[in-house]
């Protein structure tokens, strides 16, 4: 299956994704967007089972992505 490319366009603040990246210990959870800062930068935040995080992505770097329900 090919993989889908995102763009800062699609994704909103309050989406959740799933994100590939070989410098960061992978988490199998999706985390909340809570900001751009710029074309091809997202951040994220997670907070599950008592760990908390936030971490500045490449948009590139999505490989799923869940709208939020609002």
């Amino acid at each position: 299956m090919e993989r889908k490319f995102y763009t800062t366009d699609e994704v909103q603040i309050g989406d959740e994704i799933l994100f590939e990246d070989t410098h960061k210990i992978e988490h199998n959870l999706f985390w909340k967007v809570v900001n751009k800062i710029s074309q091809g930068r997202l951040i994220v935040e997670i907070k599950e089972m008592g760990y908390a995080e936030k971490y500045n992505i490449d948009i590139q770097d999505v490989i799923n992505l869940e709208r939020n329900g609002f």
